[in-house]
């Protein structure tokens, strides 16, 4: 058996695994309970957000991750394996480190920026699981019914990142950052 070490609040079991295939439905499980988790934070985030591209954002990605989750559910059912959860010691950090800054910040702008490097960051963290299933599949010699709905996943992720990063050099946001930077 391995154990993932590191806050003992998060520490998660692992089955043993001995083959490609189990490491790839171990980590598929993981971002299958990575979106289920984002859906309700990307919720939190469209209504605190005070700025409204930044809310509307949160709002499309939370209605985009829920169909992510129906693709991941797809690619349980064609590997006839029942959708499973595992928790993922990163976004439960992530949540955690989020919600210590809600708690800390008052100014609602500021807030918004902790919002969006949070969003760039998970953005990240989800492409990179992506790619690594991607490349699993591909040595595992999966067919399209299960590397398909994880592209379109990745596809979807690497466009929400875009529009993060698009949004913070916005002229919009140009007086959000005068204002913030000294």
């Amino acid at each position: 058996m391995l154990l993932i070490v590191g806050d003992p609040r998060m520490e998660t079991t692992v089955d043993h695994i001995d083959d490609l295939e189990e490491l790839f439905h171990h980590k598929l499980a993981q971002q299958y309970y990575v979106e289920q988790e984002l859906v309700e934070t990307l919720d939190e985030m469209a209504i605190n957000a005070t700025n409204d591209q930044m809310s509307e954002g949160f709002a499309d990605h939370r209605d985009e991750t829920r169909t992510q989750v129906q693709r991941l559910e797809e690619v349980f059912a064609e590997l006839d394996r029942p959708a499973e959860r595992r928790k993922t010691p990163i976004l439960d950090a992530l949540e955690e480190e989020r919600h210590a800054l809600e708690d800390a910040i008052d100014d609602d702008d500021l807030l918004d920026m902790a919002y969006m490097n949070a969003g760039m960051m998970t953005e990240r963290i989800e492409m990179t699981a992506y790619e690594g299933l991607s490349m699993m599949a591909t040595q595992i010699g999966y067919d399209d019914e299960i590397s398909k709905p994880l592209e379109s996943n990745y596809d979807e992720e690497k466009s929400a990142y875009r529009e993060l990063d698009a949004m913070a050099t916005a002229s919009d946001m140009k007086s959000l950052w005068d204002r913030l930077t000294p």
